[in-house]
């Protein structure tokens, strides 16, 4: 049977349309974030389907833009929100890092971002009810970032075992609490240690007092 071109050319109209809908926004983003001007493609809603050619990267820039915006104190949880649900969009979206890296920068830049995004979301709920879902996620972020190349492992680490603690503390008890944070502590010696010379290396040494002084606050927890 004949295609029926009264049917087929609209979709591919349509298509066409749609793909060059996120080229002219990719372009707009990328002239935005050169002037620094974030508020620009944080406001924007991302216009594209997620296997159109250039969707990731939008998701990506907003997430970016979201982020940085947070970073300076701008409507912080509404951005870090942002930036958390942008990233993940962004970097689920993207199959091929080596062409992405080169449009818009590190894969592991775009992981640390997420996962911090996720931590300080995290910081701000009220209940250990709102927290844990942001802490299961922060969880699956830092075990990826664990596997993406880069030399930001320290920061890979630091959020793995702080979502750890984390774990820890919303179900905490006297016997499985004192040997699952006696490995962690054990763990995190380890990685604080690996990341003595690196930017974390204060997040990790926090978080070494952090784990120490939750355990030395279960009874009978050497």
């Amino acid at each position: 049977m004949k295609p029926n071109l009264k049917t087929v050319m609209p979709i591919l109209l349509a298509g066409l349309l749609i793909s060059g809908c996120a080229t002219r926004q990719l372009k707009n983003f990328k002239e935005a974030a050169a002037q620094n001007n974030w508020q620009e493609i944080a406001g924007a809603e991302v216009d594209c389907k997620a296997d159109d050619q250039a969707c990731n990267q939008l998701h990506l820039l907003k997430g970016d833009a979201c982020y940085r915006l947070a970073k300076q104190n701008a409507d912080t949880v509404k951005n870090y929100q942002c930036a958390a649900e942008q990233l993940e969009l962004g970097i689920r979206q993207t199959p091929d890092w080596t062409a992405a890296e080169a449009a818009v920068g590190k894969r592991a830049q775009y992981f640390e971002n997420w996962c911090e995004s996720l931590r300080l979301l995290r910081s701000e709920q009220t209940s250990t009810a709102t927290a844990v879902p942001y802490n299961q996620k922060l969880l699956g972020c830092a075990r990826e970032f664990l596997q993406a190349p880069g030399d930001l492992k320290p920061a890979a680490t630091f959020f793995l075992h702080n979502a750890e603690l984390a774990t820890i503390r919303f179900q905490i008890d006297a016997t499985g609490s004192c040997q699952a944070l006696k490995q962690l502590q054990q763990n995190e010696a380890q990685a604080a240690l690996q990341a003595a010379q690196s930017r974390y290396a204060d997040h990790h040494r926090r978080l070494l007092n952090d784990i120490a002084g939750i355990k030395a606050s279960i009874p009978g927890c050497p």
